[in-house]
């Protein structure tokens, strides 16, 4: 027994098999497949899960079980023979950890695109997905009964490829849960109408699944505790329908959720981000584990072994999924067990790097851990072979990481920040409302090169005579960006400032503000959100389709419904062609239409621009350097990681 996290690294029995622990990466996509099947980068990254310490690995999130339901790019297919050698070496791999393995088994159905696959989607009736608004066909009894054996065919290709059991997708506007849905499945037959006719398709998939099988083989679900959404099945319905599925007496566990990919605010609360309390549906699904006989996996942010430990300890659930934060830490297990608990990379909610590149149709990464999905490459920090003196300028994300990695390599390392505190644009973001965990990926940078024994030196301007001095064998500048300036007249006695200004509480606006946020991401909106939470009118205007057009689909919804309840005018098609004293001349970038909009205080969130004058300045010194992350190029937190990380390997 462990003293700190008895149950949660206590074994359980599931079905016919034993999990190590409690600790399971639920069944997500990553897009690393190649062909529907599951290439190399796909299965080392499931592995690296196992080899953290995670009891159980739900493999793949979109293993689809029939070709009406082909699936995109990076997507894994379960139609035939021919995906068995390729989940029996993943399975064996695995197991080689002592982690049990499930594949989850789906049909999209009205999710899918002809666009991608050409395709009509199919459906329980034909009501359109509110993503694509594309009209499925509505499917006919004899399609009804062959995806059911399709179901069954599927799984048992998962039992003859070594895996320990399935899991069955009915949840998230799956095909099954189209068929539950009062508000998709509008069918007059006995798939229709009652919860027991328009839970029929499912009990058939697990009855067939099951007797194809056998009994020593895991059957599992994942269901939605609620999907809050107007006209869906109410939290009871949904509790009475889990007692049904149970009664079957073919399941083996119950995996339960909450949210939905229907609708624009259904994905943000089907994968919550940090706009969301850990815990999130703690409550929603505590119900089921006295509704149901067999184990409940419960899932919804939760990012720290103690938050963990809390839900068995409160038999809220038997195991806990802990996917996002397995993915930012794939070693987060295996620290827990070993007391290293400050060395766990907690995951901070930010969706950008996994399910936001996911949604777009993107390989995952994870905005804080370059390594994710590039194991074959990262996975390993190799001693150098001969030892140099490292000087990194920048103590921003980049510069840390570089450091870091340098440092664990055996270099002698000096890193060099301008501020009193390490982090760079990180604590900027991380003060905009719903964004504060943001600081996290600062905090583990800071304690991790603390550790590798960096000199660190803060309040200290790295001038190209202070650098010469140090005596480096080889410079990484990560000197990172400065907030981007308009490029239209400005009056002189207009109040202009940054977003970082407002943010870092530099600058105080007055009166009525207006946003210019050239920059499609979260710095308008946030700022937007930081102001009118305190009290200011505040005005965004952008010259994109809408405002936050590059914030991601389990993000963008709630931070445009964050701003449009505090009463934020969203402006977009939008360009700013001259500040005046009252205010901005504007455009409209289509018409060409011009106004006025008033405006006291007007603020610049256009992005930034390299700072870089270090790397040019030294441009001739006959040593090694690099430029990374925004010092070569204003981006995103994970490209400064990437280039940090890969070039102190490379040292």
């Amino acid at each position: 027994m462990h003293p700190r996290f008895p149950l949660l690294f206590s074994p359980l029995r599931i079905g016919s098999a034993e999990a190590k622990n409690r600790i399971v990466s639920t069944s997500h996509d990553a897009h690393f497949g190649e062909g529907g099947y599951p290439a190399d980068r796909s299965i080392r990254y499931h592995v690296e899960k196992a080899r953290g310490g995670a009891g159980l690995v739900q493999a793949f999130g979109t293993t689809s079980v029939h070709p009406s339901s082909p699936g995109g790019p990076g997507s894994i297919q379960n139609f035939d023979d021919s995906i068995i050698p390729h989940f029996q070496r993943m399975a064996s791999e695995i197991h080689r950890y002592g982690a049990l393995v499930t594949c989850q088994l789906v049909h999209r159905g009205r999710r899918m695109s002809s666009f991608a696959s050409r395709r009509a989607p199919v459906s329980a009736s034909d009501v359109p997905n509110e993503r694509t608004w594309e009209i499925p066909h509505a499917l006919s009894i004899r399609e009804i009964r062959e995806i059911v054996d399709a179901y069954a065919a599927a799984a048992l290709r998962a039992r003859r490829s070594g895996f320990d059991g399935v899991e069955l997708a009915f949840f998230g506007d799956m095909l099954p849960d189209e068929f539950f849905s009062p508000a998709v499945n509008q069918r007059k037959d006995e798939y229709g109408g009652s919860l027991e006719n328009r839970l029929r398709f499912s009990c058939e998939i697990v009855t067939a699944v099951r007797e194809a099988v056998g009994r020593d083989f895991i059957v599992g679900v994942r269901v939605s505790a609620e999907d809050f959404l107007e006209g869906e099945a109410g939290r009871m319905e949904r509790l009475a329908a889990a007692r049904l599925l149970d009664e079957l007496g073919a399941l083996d566990f119950f995996s339960v959720t909450a949210g939905t990919v229907k609708g624009l605010l259904g994905r943000p609360r089907h994968v919550p981000s940090s706009y969301f309390p850990h815990g999130v549906y703690v409550d929603l699904v505590a119900p089921y584990r006295e509704a149901v006989r067999v184990p409940i996996i419960y899932a919804g942010r939760i990012v720290h072994p103690t938050e963990a430990e809390d839900i068995l300890q409160r038999g809220i659930a038997d195991l806990v999924g802990m996917t996002r934060a397995i993915i930012a830490d794939p070693e987060m297990p295996r620290k827990a067990l070993e007391g290293r608990l400050d060395d766990i990379r907690l995951c901070v909610g930010a969706n950008e790097g996994c399910i936001g590149r996911l949604y777009a149709g993107l390989p995952i990464e994870c905005v804080q851990n370059p390594v994710i999905g590039r194991e074959a490459e990262l996975a390993g920090i190799h001693p150098a072979s001969r030892r140099k003196r490292i000087v990194v300028v920048g103590g921003g994300p980049g510069g840390m990481e570089a450091a870091r990695v340098a440092a664990l390599r055996g270099h002698e390392v000096v890193l060099l920040e301008q501020d009193a505190e390490l982090g760079g644009q990180i604590r900027i973001a991380a003060r905009a409302p719903g964004r504060s965990e943001f600081l996290g990926i600062a905090a583990w940078l800071i304690r991790q090169v603390e550790k590798a024994r960096v000199e660190i030196r803060v309040k200290t301007i790295a001038t190209p005579e202070l650098v010469r001095a140090l005596h480096p064998d080889a410079l990484i500048i990560a000197t990172g960006s400065r907030p981007r300036t308009l490029s239209v007249p400005i009056a002189s006695e207009a109040l202009v400032v940054s977003a970082h200004d407002v943010l870092l509480e530099r600058a105080v606006p007055c009166g009525r503000v207006v946003i210019i946020a050239d920059d499609p991401h979260m710095a308008g909106p946030t700022t937007a959100d930081f102001l009118a939470g305190r009290g200011y009118a505040v005005e965004v205007m952008t010259r994109h389709y809408l405002v936050g057009e590059g914030i991601d689909d389990t993000q963008k919804p709630l931070v445009l419904e964050r701003l449009l309840r505090k009463k934020v005018v969203l402006s977009p098609l939008t360009e700013a062609c001259e500040v005046r004293r009252e205010g901005v001349r504007a455009r409209h970038v289509l018409t060409g239409d011009t106004w006025l909009v008033p405006a006291e205080t007007v603020v610049v969130a256009c992005g930034g621009r390299a700072n870089d004058e270090l790397y040019h300045a030294i441009r001739d010194w006959p040593i090694e350097r690099h430029l990374i992350g925004d010092a070569l190029s204003p981006r995103r937190v994970h490209d400064a990681l990437l280039e940090g990380t890969r070039v102190a390997r490379a040292l």
